[in-house]
C-alpha cells in the first residue's frame, strides 16, 4: 500500500501511518518502510521509522546483519539532515558491525566509505573525505574492473570532492570517466544520467561554461521533474546552477526567482539545516 501510494506522489496518511505501527511490524519492516520515505527525501518522516526500527533490532537481539543496516540507514538519514555529529557516530558503528558481519573489503562496506566520506565532506574534513573515499574505491577495484559501471558512483563521489576543493579540472575528469559509464548502463533518460548530468552542468557554471551548463540542464530538467514532480526539492541544485547562468546573462530578476523557488522547496522539508545550507549556497552565487 505504501509504495503504491508512493508511486502517485503521496505518503502516509497520519492515521494510516498510525494503524501500520500498531500492528507491531517486524524491524525489517519498519526499515524498509522508512527506506520508501528516504527514497523521496521525506527524511523527517523517516527519521522516527529508522530509529524505531534500531531500537527494535537492539531490544529483540536482531542480528548483527539487520542492526548494521540500520544503523547505517539512520547515518544516512542524519547526513542528509545536515546531523552530523550523530551520522557520523551511527555510520562508524555501522561499517565496524558490517567488517564483523562480512570482511574488511567486502563491497557492502565500500558503500558504507561512502556515506562516511560525505560526513566528512560535510563537516569540512576533505583530507579524511577524500582518504575514505579512497579506502572505498579501492575495496571495489579488488572486487570489479576498473572499467566495471559499478565504479562510476564511487568516481561521481569523488569528483564532487575535488569540485568542493575547488579542484575543478581533476572533477572534470573523474566526471567524464563516470557519465560514459553511467549513460552506457542507464541509457540518456535515465534519473541517475539526469542526476550526475545536473551535477556536471553546475561544475561548467563554475568554469564559465555556462552554454554547455544549460545544454544539460535542459535535458536533466524533464527527467528529474517526470519522476518527483516540478517542485519537488530534489530539483533545487538545478535551479541553482540555472540560476547561475541567468545571473552570468544580467538577467538577475529570473535568477531570483530561482533562488526563491529553491528555499521554498526545501523550507517545506522542515529541515532547517537544509534550509540553511541552501541559503548559504544562494549568497555565494549571488556574490559571485
Amino acid at each position: 500500500m505504501l509504495i503504491t501510494a508512493f508511486l502517485f506522489g503521496n505518503c502516509f496518511a497520519a492515521d494510516t501511518e498510525k494503524a501500520f505501527l500498531s500492528n507491531n511490524p517486524s524491524c525489517r519492516t519498519m526499515r524498509t518502510t522508512a527506506r520508501v520515505y528516504m527514497a523521496y527525501g521525506k527524511f523527517d518522516r523517516a527519521q522516527p521509522l529508522a530509529e524505531k526500527a534500531l531500537q527494535m533490532a537492539q531490544k529483540r537481539s536482531e542480528s548483527d546483519q539487520e542492526l548494521c543496516l540500520c544503523l547505517l540507514d539512520l547515518a544516512y538519514i542524519y547526513n542528509e539532515q545536515g546531523n552530523l555529529t550523530d551520522a557520523e557516530q551511527m555510520c562508524t558503528l555501522g561499517i565496524k558491525l558490517q567488517e564483523k558481519v562480512y570482511y574488511e573489503t567486502h563491497p557492502y562496506i565500500a558503500y558504507s566509505l561512502r556515506t562516511l566520506s560525505s560526513i566528512y565532506q560535510g563537516q569540512g574534513r576533505f583530507i579524511q573525505a577524500q582518504q575514505t573515499l579512497d579506502k572505498a574505491i579501492k575495496i571495489m577495484l579488488r572486487n570489479h574492473p576498473s572499467d566495471n559501471n559499478i565504479i562510476a558512483p564511487f568516481q561521481v563521489d569523488y569528483a564532487r570532492l575535488l569540485a568542493a576543493e575547488g579542484r575543478l579540472d581533476e572533477a572534470e575528469e573523474y566526471y567524464n570517466k563516470a557519465i560514459t559509464a553511467i549513460k552506457a548502463c542507464y541509457g540518456t533518460d535515465n534519473l541517475y544520467t539526469a542526476t550526475v548530468a545536473g551535477n556536471i552542468a553546475e561544475l561548467y557554471t563554475l568554469q564559465g561554461r555556462f552554454k554547455e551548463a544549460e545544454t544539460l540542464v535542459n535535458k536533466a530538467q524533464p527527467i528529474q521533474e517526470k519522476v518527483y514532480g516540478p517542485e519537488h526539492h530534489f530539483i533545487a541544485g538545478l535551479w541553482l546552477t540555472r540560476a547561475r547562468i541567468y545571473q552570468a546573462r544580467g538577467d538577475y530578476s529570473e535568477a531570483e526567482k530561482l533562488f526563491k523557488k529553491a528555499l521554498n522547496a526545501v523550507k517545506k522539508t522542515g529541515n532547517t539545516a537544509q534550509v540553511a545550507k541552501l541559503q548559504e549556497r544562494i549568497e555565494q552565487i549571488r556574490s559571485t
